[in-house]
């Protein structure tokens, strides 16, 4: 009997799955369009079509925007927030800062919890963790008594002071347990046990808003595996790199925002280890969104707080920057200019061309229109796509502007790519970094259609498409270990850390290290496979926001101090630019991420290279900068390592198409990779 490891990774428009048999050290992939009605089956859909029986899936890993699009859609639950008596308003006046300064109409996003439904508890811990008023029980049992039979879903816990000392938090999570079991409660010390009031209540609130819906998603997803004989842990991709089981990520729902995106950044940094391409930035173009992350030094950039819509989130995520311009994204007029996304026609009705009653023009027909998606060749061949709907789409817009089809066509994958070229300036030009010195790898079903267009706006000479590029979130997530991170505030500059202070920080460390190692052992791995990575977020003395450091190895003293001030102006040059190596640093939160390591897919290696040229399928007419080219189709699977492909060229596969203008070369590297670089 067959075994499989297998993952499955749900975006708007298609949901991928990646099939990894164990026995024969084989991949089999497959995407489908998603259900948003029910997210939960196509993922069954999917598996159904290759396993029969659910017995034979050794590992299975989900990655899901779910929690992401119940907080987009505003359809979260309802929240009673419960904090300490005369800090009431923390949350609702937040911070007094205009994201947009010049904006005189500027308003501040709606908050997830009116004012009324904000309730105050008697009790006081000091900034030092000491207790000032202790927490009662009747004054907790009072606020359940004016809650219990109302529409609140969930419930969120955030007292002052409780990242010092989560003692209340913890006692009010066990009478409400006691009182309310069905009700889920999300106390701060277990989502930000971190400073900065505001920002720990944003993220506990947050996580409230959408922990009830994302619970009831899981629980389901659950069962309906369970009934079909699969009995294994499940595991859910978390937006810091890395995985958790289902049981972790109910507690934290927060860590599940980018499980989706994700996927792909650990994709890139294992093409990073494989390669020993040190820099990449990694693109991702799905149906609806364009994402973009880096890896720079071999590392993720990884951030320990966002802002989602102007609200604050204090949890470890992948830098990911996003922007609506996918494959359905539509094509819209404004002000007599041509506009593309964010809206999206997604998975129902979808574009023109899936024949499925859309009639508002994307991306994807504005390709098909130019001829650089086959009708006949699009998923392998196994969905056909309707080209005279396309420029019936496209011809809608074209009219009012007074433009052919194909030139209007033309214009929406132009402003696509500039859109596309902006957003990765976002992550690299706007931080000092500059982009042409990195590798830009393209993934998701439309990534590889647009990189090579998108590059010319960047400067960007070398081009990476990775083998099976169409689902290579969902293989990323193959390649994770499970991941759990804390945090510890202790802020200090370090040139005041005396003796007392390194031993509690040794202490802090210790107390860390004990609970990451228990949240890993509860995920069905062995102590042999865990390790900890000491960490600090630091900063000069008056700088507002921190860099995340590591320590070295071992025990905290004078020495290492000493070499993390050196490490910190190293990581600041390499980030902002430049460095004060005169200036005081000083360490704000004590960091610990554990990591349980989980068996790796081997990865497939060429044995020989080929000398034979690439032969194509047919040869087509393709327009390009505005003129038509006989161009090449090649089929991705007759590719053999070593050979190379001349653009004007099309490489089709199951579940993307790589898209090469002329002036471009194409090599097969070992790993059946696409190298692509413009001839010179």
């Amino acid at each position: 009997m067959n075994k499989y490891r297998v993952s499955a990774d749900i975006g708007g428009t298609f949901t991928d799955l990646v099939f990894y048999d164990i026995l024969t050290g084989d991949y089999r992939q497959d995407k489908v369009l998603s259900t948003p009605n029910n997210l939960c089956d196509a993922i069954m859909e999917a598996i159904n079509k290759k396993i029969d029986d659910y017995s034979q899936i050794e590992f299975f890993v989900h990655g899901t925007t779910y929690g992401l699009n119940v907080f987009l859609e505003r359809k979260g639950s309802r929240v009673a927030l419960i904090t300490t008596k005369g800090f009431r308003d923390v949350y609702m006046i937040g911070r007094g800062n205009r994201e947009e300064m010049y904006n005189l109409f500027y308003k501040k996003p709606k908050k997830l919890v009116e004012r009324k439904d904000i309730f105050e508890v008697e009790e006081r811990i000091l900034s030092d963790g000491t207790i000032k008023t202790k927490l009662t029980k009747e004054s907790v049992l009072n606020i359940i008594n004016r809650i219990k039979n109302t529409e609140y879903d969930s419930i969120a816990v955030c007292l002052i002071n409780s990242y010092v000392n989560p003692i209340h938090e913890i006692e009010i999570e066990k009478i409400f347990k006691e009182n309310i079991p069905d009700l889920s409660i999300s106390p701060s010390y277990k989502i930000a046990r971190e400073w900065r009031e505001y920002e720990r209540t944003s993220s506990t609130v947050l996580n409230a808003y959408i922990s009830s819906n994302v619970q009831k998603y899981l629980k389901y997803l659950e069962e309906r595996m369970k009934d079909k004989n699969y009995n294994k842990t499940m595991y859910i991709m978390q937006s810091g790199g890395g995985v958790i089981t289902t049981s972790i990520a109910k507690e934290n729902t927060l860590q599940t925002l980018l499980s989706g995106p994700v996927g792909g950044a650990i994709g890139a940094k294992t093409l990073s280890e494989i390669l020993n391409y040190k820099n990449l930035i990694a693109v991702d173009m799905g149906g609806t969104s364009y994402d973009v992350n880096m890896v720079m030094d071999g590392k993720l950039d990884i951030t320990r707080e966002t802002n989602l819509q102007g609200f604050p989130i204090l949890v470890p995520m992948v830098n990911i920057y996003s922007v609506g311009a996918g494959g359905g994204s539509i094509a819209w007029i404004e002000g007599g200019g041509l506009r593309v996304g964010p809206q999206s026609a997604g998975a129902n009705p979808g574009p023109a061309c899936y024949g499925k009653g859309g009639k508002e023009p994307t991306i994807t027909d504005a390709n098909l229109v130019l001829g650089r998606i086959e009708p006949d060749g699009f998923l392998g061949g196994n969905m056909n796509l309707d080209k005279k709907s396309a420029i019936e789409a496209v011809k809608t817009i074209a009219e009012k502007l007074n433009l052919s089809v194909i030139e209007a066509a033309e214009g929406i994958c132009k402003i696509a790519d500039a859109k596309m070229a902006d957003a990765i300036r976002q992550i690299t030009i706007r931080k000092g970094v500059d982009p042409r010195k990195f590798i830009l790898v393209a993934f998701g079903g439309a990534g590889p259609m647009h990189v090579c267009l998108t590059s010319e706006h960047l400067g960007i000479e070398t081009i990476l498409v990775p083998d099976m590029p169409g689902i290579f979130s969902a293989w990323g997530m193959l390649q994770s270990d499970i991941r759990y991170d804390v945090a510890r505030t202790i802020k200090s500059s370090i040139s005041s850390i005396n003796s007392s202070m390194v031993k509690r920080m040794n202490e802090i460390y210790k107390e860390m290290k004990k609970e990451v190692l228990n949240k890993l052992l509860q995920q069905n791995i062995d102590e042999k496979q865990c390790e900890c990575q000491t960490i600090a977020d630091a900063r000069y003395v008056g700088q507002e926001y921190t860099i995340r450091v590591p320590f070295r190895p071992g025990i905290i003293n004078s020495d290492s101090l000493k070499e993390f001030v050196q490490t910190f102006n190293i990581y600041h040059h390499n980030i902002y630019g430049y460095n004060n190596s005169n200036n005081k640093v000083e360490i704000v939160n004590l960091c610990l991420v554990g990591i349980g390591k989980l068996d790796k897919i081997p990865n497939r290696k060429a044995k020989k290279q080929s000398i034979s040229n690439a032969k194509p399928r047919k040869i087509t007419k393709v327009v390009f900068y505005s003129k038509e080219y006989e161009t090449k189709i090649f089929e991705r699977i007759n590719l053999k390592p070593g050979q190379t492909v001349i653009g004007p060229a099309i490489i089709e596969e199951l579940t993307s198409t790589t898209v090469v203008p002329p002036g471009y070369k194409v090599t097969v590297d070992e790993y059946y990779n696409l190298l692509i670089k413009k001839v010179k």
